[in-house]
């Protein structure tokens, strides 16, 4: 019944685009956003001055921030610190967090703003999920980088390693050709190889995620089911590795 369900809502789903700055529905996910030199702050602290006035950080923006000196941790988008309170004198600007967080002299922090509350919540679903492929379907090579099939395999995806007797290591598919049966090599030259030789195709990588919550989360899924459904409402896709394919981001 669930499969039934999702079947049926495949068919008016739309593909996610993978990206860092901008949600499923195409709008960018920060609307604002605001560079400060950091300084010293202890850990237990909620409340620090900043070194000079910045009057375009506001209550609500959350903060993010690189490794500073000293082994100061990085902040990022998962600790979920954001301004509770702001405050400005002629020369200088105060800053009040949710939650007690150190910083380091000359850190580099990030202030920025979301419209979270108008984001477009999605259930993401997995189309292709790829496994090793041991085939002999080639015809046989005497060197350089090329690999040609008899017959096109739609399963063999650029990104995966070439291995089997006859194959250096570190062979990878960089391109394959409208007619799906000649592929480009990277690597060193394949050698001699029989036609029809045993060969595996697979991604060096596991298959995975990387979606952005609705509750600003960022979460990664590792080697999901083909046709799975993150348990999670997703409004960004972030990254895949492995070949991951097909996503449908279904409303």
């Amino acid at each position: 019944m669930i499969r039934n369900y999702y079947t049926e809502a495949y068919k008016g789903g739309i593909v996610p685009t993978i990206s860092a700055a901008n949600l499923i529905d195409g709008t960018a996910k920060v609307t604002e956003t605001v560079a400060q030199a950091g300084v010293a702050n202890a850990a237990t602290s909620r409340t620090f001055t900043l070194a000079n006035l910045n009057t375009v950080i506001k209550r609500g923006m959350y903060l993010t921030a690189t490794a500073g000196a000293g082994g100061v941790a990085a902040i990022t988008i998962n600790d979920n610190v954001f301004v509770e309170a702001v405050t400005s004198t002629a020369t200088l600007t105060t800053v009040t967090l949710n939650k007690p967080t150190q910083t380091a002299l000359a850190q580099a922090l990030t202030f920025f703003s979301i419209a979270q509350s108008s984001w477009k919540e999605y259930n993401l679903y997995i189309g292709t999920v790829p496994s090793p492929i041991s085939i002999q379907n080639n015809i046989a090579v005497t060197g350089g980088q090329v690999l040609t099939l008899n017959t096109p395999d739609p399963r063999i995806q650029v990104g995966m390693t070439v291995g089997g007797i006859g194959i250096p290591a570190g062979i990878t598919i960089t391109a394959i050709a409208a007619d799906g049966i000649t592929l480009t090599v990277t690597g060193a030259a394949i050698g001699t190889l029989a036609a029809n030789a045993l060969l595996t195709y697979s991604f060096s990588v596991l298959p995975s995620i990387s979606v952005l919550t609705s509750s600003n989360q960022e979460l990664t899924f590792v080697n999901p089911a083909v046709g799975f459904v993150l348990p999670v409402s997703v409004v960004q896709v972030t990254a895949v590795t492995g070949g991951l394919t097909n996503l449908i981001a279904l409303e």
